[in-house]
């Protein structure tokens, strides 16, 4: 015999829940027929048959029903979502509204999304360097910092290029290869690392360690006789889906772009003994420092400085009448080694 005094309420929370299922599904359907009409792919749509769209969607989805399956698909191959993506409601929210954000921001160092088949073809675009080095008493500046010991090295870029970023989502890395980008963004889809790509062209000077072997043409020698590399390169911002991918990104860049001993095996080209990198929120192994600002008209140099230095490097640079602010970053160990003079 049935006990309805026990089986009443079950029925009901079932029948709330299914209510709730039916108006989340539908709410979803809209969003995603929204999107595309916002991104103004409604004729594509149109051109995609059951068989197209079946291949698209790789067997996610299934509940969905055709108009729904379709809109996917076109948000599939216009590269926004993934099939995976499916299975989550709040999976396809968060990329449909991270990516009419990141649209939107209009930001115009933005090159693309790892995965993206033209990101390797836009990081063979030739760089604008001459705005940077026309920059002379700047880079003479700061050069004589580099001459007295004050700081390790500098990068110069456009003012505030990188700013108003979400904290804990992001890291910064830094190289003179478009070669090694190339490999790197594609080493990253391999990898299934998710994350939009932005370049910023700068120009940097820093100490050479004697343990990276033979001097190149790049290396001068300042008053003093210290020597420093001067490169054109670039700052990429990686801005990741997840947290979680912070850690990722690391992972990767230890096994597959850290050289650990002269030409060794398994690694992208152009990989450095030290690569630079760094993020604004705390990540276990990573140590804090201060990035110091240093703003010069529409530029600005970037200063990697350990936290006990800080305050000698401030007050030297406010002497000179310079807009100075101070950021605290976190710095993969490999660069704080350089910082405290090692060269690996």
């Amino acid at each position: 015999m049935i006990d309805r005094q026990r089986t009443g309420p079950l029925v009901r929370k079932f029948f709330v829940v299914f209510l709730l299922l039916v108006f989340c599904h539908q709410l979803l359907a809209g969003e995603l027929a929204d999107r595309v009409r916002q991104l103004d792919l409604e004729q594509l749509q149109l051109t995609f048959d059951q068989d197209k769209v079946d291949r698209l969607l790789n067997g996610y989805g299934y509940s969905m029903k055709d108009r729904e399956r379709e809109a996917a698909a076109v948000l599939i191959a216009a590269g926004i979502l993934e099939p995976e993506d499916l299975r989550s409601g709040s999976r396809i929210r968060q990329k449909l509204g991270q990516y009419s954000r990141i649209l939107e921001s209009g930001h115009p160092a933005l090159l693309g999304r790892v995965g993206d088949t033209m990101l390797p073809l836009r990081l063979r675009q030739k760089l604008v360097y001459d705005d940077l080095l026309g920059q002379e008493a700047f880079i003479e500046l700061l050069a004589a910092r580099l001459s007295d010991g004050l700081i390790t090295g500098y990068d110069i870029r456009r003012r505030g290029v990188y700013d108003g970023f979400a904290a804990g989502t992001t890291f910064i890395y830094s190289q003179s290869s478009l070669l090694h980008l190339r490999q790197l963004v594609s080493l990253f889809a391999s990898e299934g690392l998710e994350s939009w790509v932005y370049l910023a062209p700068k120009v940097s000077a820093f100490l050479y360690r004697e343990g990276w072997g033979a001097a190149s043409d790049r290396v001068r020698t300042l008053p003093g006789n210290i020597r420093v590399v001067e490169d054109r390169e670039m700052a990429v911002l990686f801005q990741f889906d997840s947290a979680g991918d912070r850690l990722r990104f690391h992972e990767i860049i230890l096994r597959y772009a850290k050289k650990d001993s002269k030409d060794e095996p398994g690694l992208i080209a152009n990989a450095w003994w030290q690569p630079f990198y760094y993020t604004d929120a705390p990540m276990e192994g990573f140590k804090p420092i201060s990035l110091v600002v240093v703003g010069y008209g529409d530029y600005e140099a970037t200063l990697t400085v350990v936290e006990s230095r800080t305050s000698a490097v401030v007050d030297a640079f406010d002497s000179d009448n310079l807009d100075v602010r101070v950021d605290r970053v976190w710095v993969n160990p490999a660069f704080y080694r350089f910082l405290d003079g090692d060269y690996r």
